[in-house]
């Protein structure tokens, strides 16, 4: 028979059994009858998301902070009514979720004002929207112990942080902490206060204004996908790379310290001479607008700057690059923004889309006129040349293109040129004109000014620039510059023998029978067609019909006419002839000579095609392969 007191005790039981059961169900765990346990050493100290948390609140040295999370981003509540820096929140965030336990201790075995909880230490607090705590914690300072990161064995500091959740039992923690998040607390907070005065995204960008003393300049878009135009003071395309180098300065723009507007005793000046950067943004009824005052003085090294959507901030902003936060970080200085038009403008010297384009001339003033032309922008372009008509010189035609497409002009000399003739243009030295299919017109002039600079200007504008003369020298001018390398085009089956004479030794005669592949050879009147190596003739003819010439030459070139009157080689081709029937009409020679000037390791060769005005260059590489040996060497 059981006594009394067990029947006692087992009711007892069942009531805290059953009472723990309701609470486990309403509460989801133990903890707030046992307290949680200690994280073991590996784990995260704190597990949550951080999209549920509106406010935090830090505490230290006697200052408190509130920032609170806004349809507009996080905000600064207290000490300052200002936009809190993306960044501290993020790096607030990363460190709370990724502080990994290193070693722990009950707090009650160690004296707490050992580990920088008595002296200043620094309190967390995160809260949801109902004001409901989500995470509470202590921050002390660094341990002299290090982690290790599991990814790259790297030594890892540590600081000391003590949770005082609701529940959570009472231990002492040491924390990774790769980011030092002391740095980012110290100075009463201030670090938590932005220092960019823009805060934006480049492709919500509308429009850019800049106004300064010499006037006013827009930038703007109608599609976040559309290019950036200049559409004041004049209609002009943007230089892509100048607009990203802005846009990116302006978003890495940082002070180097921010006051509340009630500190600070702005400098009373003209407002002329407050400069003014306004970025308007897709969907936005007004722009943000960065006033920035003129410097104190010529030596200053920075300038007061406030701006429209924050009203309680004043900022001290770096004038040039070189001007430094703390810590030596090097900032974007507001000197060093392109901020004006002829840096910002396009610098190409015009654009033009070279697979419509119908015809192009070259005009120069000392020369003929050169004219490309086809039919359909599928033909090739054709040129006449010395009374023929050919295909020009693929190298020439892609030189002119490339020259005044990517052509960076010097300097934007006029944008309201009238009179052309202080610029040379009234009588250019050369005009390009290039018709398009779809009857578009661009003609380009270039002329000498008197102080000796080449201007352009573009038929129809008043706009003249400064280009480099070098690149005049890319563009090709006369006739035999638009010539193919290639020296004849003549057709292997054709061809039916080669004489060549190297120097004073006896002229060497090849019969050749395309049929058979055979090869005669005679010299003075004697058959050496045994002794010929028929693979040595067969590379020589492949090298004759391929031949190209390195470059065309003046017809009168000075050192090419003296050295051709005393040939180093003479060679000439026997063809078959056809007439326009295509019927045979006879052999014909298609003569070469190659004259040979300088030294072993310095020798230049010229050439000229029989019959040609136009002597050339030859390489010695191609020079050497129609000079070789055919037959065995002993």
């Amino acid at each position: 028979m059981r006594s009394i007191f067990f029947t006692i005790l087992l009711a007892l039981l069942a009531f805290v059994s059953g009472s723990l059961a309701v609470m486990r169900m309403s509460e989801g765990s133990l903890a707030r009858v046992f307290g949680l346990p200690s994280t073991p050493i590996g784990e995260e100290l704190y597990e949550f998301d951080p999209n549920a948390v509106e406010n935090i609140y830090l505490l230290g040295n006697g200052t408190s902070a509130h920032c609170r999370k806004t349809d507009a981003g996080w905000q600064m509540v207290a000490p300052w009514e200002d936009r809190m820096d993306p960044r501290a929140a993020q790096a607030i965030f990363g460190f709370t979720l990724n502080a990994r336990v290193e070693g722990a201790i009950p707090s009650e075995k160690v004296e707490s004002v050992n580990f920088g909880f008595e002296d200043g230490q620094i309190g967390f607090g995160f809260t949801d929207p109902n004001g409901d705590t989500i995470a509470k914690y202590i921050l002390g300072h660094r341990t002299a112990w290090r982690g290790t990161d599991p990814d790259t064995a790297e030594p890892i500091p540590t600081v000391f942080v003590q949770p005082r959740d609701k529940g959570r039992k009472d231990y002492l923690y040491a924390c990774t902490d790769p980011g030092d998040i002391h740095s980012l607390l110290k100075d009463e907070f201030k670090a938590l206060r932005d220092h960019h005065p823009f805060l934006f995204h480049p492709t919500i960008v509308q429009s850019l204004r800049v106004k300064n003393r010499t006037g006013e300049m827009v930038l703007s878009r109608e599609h976040p996908k559309e290019l950036w135009s200049i559409v004041k003071p004049l209609g002009l395309k943007s230089d892509r790379a100048a607009l990203v180098r802005l846009l990116q300065g302006l978003y890495d723009l940082e002070a180097l310290d921010v006051k509340n507007r009630s500190e600070v005793t702005l400098p009373t000046v003209d407002p002329k001479e407050v400069e003014q950067i306004g970025l308007k943004f897709f969907g936005a009824a007004e722009e943000v607008v960065l006033e920035i005052y003129p410097p104190e003085s010529p030596e200053a090294d920075r300038v007061l700057a406030k701006i429209s959507d924050r009203p309680n901030a004043v900022f001290e902003l770096p004038l040039l690059t070189n001007a430094s936060l703390e810590g030596g970080k090097d900032e974007v200085g507001i000197r060093d923004l392109p901020l004006s038009v002829n840096e910002l403008r396009d610098p190409t010297l015009t654009s033009i889309n070279h697979l419509g384009l119908k015809s192009i001339l070259v005009s120069p003033a000392n020369g003929e006129d050169i004219i490309l032309q086809r039919a359909t922008p599928k033909d090739r372009f054709s040129i006449l040349l010395d009374g023929r008509i050919e295909e020009p010189s693929v190298l020439a035609l892609n030189a002119l293109i490339k020259t005044v497409t990517e052509a960076k002009v010097s300097d934007f000399v006029s944008d309201t040129a009238t009179d052309l003739k202080p610029y040379g243009l009234d009588q250019p030295f050369l005009v390009l004109r290039f018709a398009s299919f779809d009857g578009e017109v661009i003609q380009l002039s270039f002329g000498q000014g008197k102080d000796g600079d080449i201007h352009a200007v573009r038929d129809g504008t008043t706009t003249v620039v400064k280009v480099d003369p070098s690149m005049l020298t890319l563009i090709p001018t006369r006739p035999w510059d638009w010539r193919e390398r290639q020296l004849w085009k003549i057709s292997q089956p054709d061809v039916v023998g080669i004489q060549r004479q190297i120097g004073n030794e006896p002229a060497l005669e090849l019969g050749y029978d395309f049929v058979t592949e055979r090869w005669t050879a005679k010299k003075e009147g004697k058959d050496l067609s045994v002794e010929l190596v028929n693979k040595r003739a067969d590379l020589l003819l492949n090298n004759l019909l391929d031949l190209k010439a390195d470059a065309w030459l003046r017809p009168d070139h000075t050192a090419a006419t003296a050295a051709l009157k005393k040939p180093w080689l003479n060679l000439s081709l026997l063809i078959k002839e056809y007439d326009d029937e295509g019927e045979f009409a006879g052999l014909k020679n298609r003569g070469l000579v190659i004259a040979k000037v300088g030294e072993e390791g310095s020798v230049v060769y010229f050439g000229r095609v029989v019959g040609d005005e136009n002597p050339f260059l030859l390489d010695r590489a191609n020079a050497e392969a129609i000079a070789a040996d055919l037959f065995e060497i002993e």
